[in-house]
């Protein structure tokens, strides 16, 4: 509309960190107004267009190198150490015994000491205490009575027994039942005039009690203990006559014992 028009295109260098491509519009007659807001207005246009391609191209680089999402997941937690604090009461021991016993028999009622060993074996279970136990006791629970239709000796030399242990532990104390069987050498001689009716052997019975132990040491533990030996009656006879002696014993003792 005023004269002809001649274009020309100038590559800018870059101020920014990209550069941008400008077209500059001249005039024939050497005017160039309207270059300059249209310069502007390019750079500006390239240069956004730069920065966005830029951000984009970034950000799609972080999400490769990211991968596919995952969402977090934490880790297990640690095992808990749990600590089991050692036996007291299991395992086996070995001790000694000694204490005394009496009877209640019809006859002659004897009593006296006693004295062994015993040797067993223990298992625990929290607090509950299960055990086997053997023993054996030389004795000296022997009497001799006069009665009123003559003389009634008894004369126990040993006795021993086979038990089962079932206890409840309170820290180092064991408070226990036991019960099992019961042997024992047992002699009953009774005189009734010229008569003499007499009965020597090993009887078998029944033992039962209990007893409180205490550990008074890393291996050792002592105890008291109460047992009641069931032997029954003996029946002796002989010279037209007969006559039925109870054989029942009742101990206490005392003991110690040593824990592998």
């Amino acid at each position: 509309m005023h004269g002809s028009w001649a274009g020309s295109a100038t590559l800018l260098p870059k101020r920014e960190p990209k550069f941008a491509l400008c077209v500059v519009a001249v005039r024939a007659d050497g005017r160039n107004d309207g270059v300059f807001k249209m310069k502007f207005q390019r750079a500006k246009t390239v240069t956004f267009g730069g920065v966005l391609l830029c951000v984009t191209a970034t950000t799609s680089a972080w999400a490769a190198d990211l991968g596919p999402y995952r969402p977090y997941t934490p880790p297990p937690p640690a095992p808990i150490q749990s600590y089991a604090e050692p036996s007291i009461w299991e395992g086996a021991y070995i001790g000694l015994n000694g204490g005394y016993g009496w009877s209640s028999s019809n006859f002659a009622e004897p009593d006296g000491a006693f004295g062994g060993g015993q040797l067993g074996y223990n298992w625990q279970r929290d607090r509950f205490v299960f055990g086997v136990e053997g023993d054996l006791q030389a004795s000296d629970i022997n009497a001799s009575k006069d009665v009123a239709f003559g003389n009634a000796t008894t004369d126990i030399d040993w006795f021993s027994t086979v038990r089962r242990r079932v206890g409840i532990a309170a820290g180092p104390w064991l408070l226990y039942g036991t019960g099992g069987v019961a042997f024992a050498d047992i002699a009953n001689r009774v005189d009734i005039g010229p008569d003499t009716l007499r009965n020597s052997e090993t009887q078998v019975g029944y033992a039962a009690g209990g007893g409180l132990e205490w550990a008074f040491a890393r291996n050792w533990s002592a105890r008291a203990e109460y047992l009641y030996l069931g032997f029954g009656d003996t029946t002796l006879s002989g010279g037209g006559n007969e006559v039925k002696v109870n054989n029942d014993v009742q101990t206490v003792r005392l003991g110690v014992n040593y824990k592998f």
